[in-house]
């Protein structure tokens, strides 16, 4: 179909609303359906790259986004035993045109939905997909598991690294993989007090021998609080027994692998107020992100690991340039759309998730060897990959 002009976003997360605004503005007629029963109020906190946060400028929410944030200014590389290793910009906005930050899941699903209501887009909880009809010269039907249907000119699968939409139109295509790694970590009372809105602020990257631990300060609903995650290769629990494991498990558990590090690690994983606990998983690369009218985007496309930073930021880059190749269609059949799409992006997000997948092998336990080796690692290729050797990653502009 040539000119679509009614678009159904499965999925309300990041991606979805950002698209939408996008779209909004070409004039299109957009539909938002979200599994859940409301915006999300769980989950943790995350990074948004300065090449993210230029996304947001261009949708027109990002002083929105600032004032639920705090600015990440610097990144402090650490080891177990509290020694500095190395320091770096976590993004100069003179040359990449924003500073990243560091927000809540809450506070930023937040922020993008009510930005989508407000320019009237409609967005529509507790809708589970269960099936797509694509029919050639009838219209995209959606249906959900209450019975409900709707059609539309094409379908954007934005529904996350379990999306429903790929397991709609691709069936085949392969299933999310656990990495070997869990990511527990928690809030915990503020370590500085004077915490505020767009304060500048360091996230610590600390390394030790049998795993990895990180914090920085944000804001909640609730006031500043530190927020703290643990990355160490663990086995599975089915997904039950983890919901299940009592908050104080979990910190035991912690205390356990970093008990011994320098402060403030085991005061933050003692006096946490809330505890997570995540299993990171990937996905094999798709032979393909669309199908027919179907087109996915973010993590049901390509799940970046965290240890990238760049999840989100990849998401919101899908979102911007799918909206710019729609806006720009001119007539042409959404099959070349959605390839021209996959062409420019896959590339890109590839290299990402090849990061990713680096930077979590530093994460793992290791011999002692090894430990002192990363430790010289750090040391002297941190500072190397100052400004121009970020530039490939950050400054990636959708024109």
């Amino acid at each position: 179909m040539a000119n679509p002009k009614c678009v159904l976003i499965i999925g309300g997360g990041i991606a979805g609303p950002v698209l939408a605004l996008f779209l909004k503005q070409s004039g299109f007629c957009v539909h938002i359906f979200e599994a859940s029963d409301g915006p999300s109020e769980a989950g943790g906190a995350l990074g948004l790259a300065p090449n993210g946060m230029n996304v947001l400028a261009a949708a027109g929410v990002i002083e929105q986004v600032r004032d639920a944030s705090v600015t990440a200014h610097e990144w402090a590389f650490e080891n177990q035993h509290g020694k500095l290793l190395a320091c770096q910009s976590a993004g100069d906005p003179t040359r990449y045109g924003q500073a990243g930050v560091m927000i809540t899941r809450t506070a930023l699903h937040r922020v993008l939905v009510e930005q989508a209501e407000a320019q009237g887009i409609s967005v529509t909880y507790n809708k589970r997909l269960t099936s797509i009809d694509d029919h050639p010269g009838q219209p995209i039907v959606a249906h959900f598991d209450d019975g409900t249907s709707i059609e539309g000119d094409l379908i954007v699968g934005a529904d996350g690294i379990r999306s429903q939409v790929r397991r709609a139109v691709m069936p085949e295509a392969p299933k999310p993989v656990y990495s070997g790694l869990l990511a527990p970590g928690g809030f915990s009372p503020c370590l500085d007090l004077n915490v505020a809105p767009r304060s500048n602020q360091r996230v610590h990257f600390i390394f030790g021998q049998n795993g990895f631990f990180g914090y920085f300060n944000t804001i909640t609903a609730e006031g500043p609080r530190t927020l703290w995650w643990s990355t160490a290769i663990s086995p599975l629990d089915k997904k039950e027994q983890m919901a299940a494991t009592p908050k104080t498990e979990i910190q035991q558990r912690l205390m356990e692998l970093h008990g011994d590090w320098a402060a403030p690690v085991p005061q933050l994983i003692q006096s946490a107020t809330d505890v997570l606990n995540v299993a990171i998983h990937d996905i094999p690369s798709l032979p393909r992100w669309s199908s027919g009218r179907a087109i996915l985007i973010g993590d049901a496309a390509h799940a970046v690991a965290p240890h990238s930073g760049q999840g989100a930021s990849m998401a919101l880059e899908d979102a911007q340039y799918l909206a710019k190749l729609l806006r720009e269609s001119n007539g042409l059949q959404l099959e070349r759309v959605f390839a021209a799409f996959e062409q420019h992006r896959r590339p890109r997000t590839d290299r990402v998730i090849a990061l990713g997948r680096r930077n979590g092998r530093y994460k793992e336990k290791v011999s002692a060897v090894a430990f002192w080796i990363q430790q010289q690692m750090i040391r002297i290729f941190v500072p190397l990959t100052r400004a121009k050797r970020q530039d490939w990653l950050l400054n990636y502009r959708v024109e």
